[in-house]
């Protein structure tokens, strides 16, 4: 991945991790099935994608081209990677929002719970496992969310690339 890209991702997943530790998210009751079902048609979509790339005329040229911010390989090379890293992410989002749903972190199951013994505490502000929790949950959807444009934008090319030829 070019670096320009993993440092975008991690700065919006400290973003959307500070948002959210900051203002105690918890997810609403419903959304988690919801975003468990669009994050499984996303990795679907990525799965689809790469059995179309596969003998196209697009991944025969990215192979053939090196890639000019990475010399040490070619452009399909970097393609690989970010498909790696999009799956990686919606499996990890997927993961992370079925537990929350087990462990039953969702907002209107929030006000049932007692109140934890907070991990750390700054003065009035104290965090503890749930919100760290949800916090890396929110910040793995907005990354995820982030390779899923980037791949989109790839395919878009690819699309309009396959209809020249």
């Amino acid at each position: 991945m070019y670096r320009r890209h993993t440092i975008m991702a991690r700065l919006l997943f400290a973003l959307f991790f500070s948002v959210s530790i900051s203002m105690s998210f918890r997810f609403p009751e419903q959304s988690i099935g919801h975003l468990v079902t669009f994050f499984s048609i996303v990795f679907g979509f990525y799965l689809t994608a790469m059995s179309i790339l596969y003998g196209s005329n697009f991944t025969k040229r990215l192979y053939k081209e090196e890639d000019p911010q990475k010399k040490t390989q070619t452009k399909l090379h970097t393609l690989t990677a970010y498909f790696k890293m999009s799956s990686f992410a919606s499996i990890c989002s997927i993961v992370l929002l079925l537990v929350a749903g087990m462990l039953e972190l969702t907002k209107a199951d929030s006000a049932q719970q007692p109140s934890c013994n907070a991990l750390f505490s700054l003065g009035n502000f104290g965090v503890c496992w749930v919100d760290i929790f949800t916090s890396i949950a929110v910040g793995m959807l907005a990354t995820n969310i982030f390779f899923m444009t980037l791949l989109f934008k790839i395919f878009f090319d690819a699309f309009v690339e396959e209809g020249r030829s």
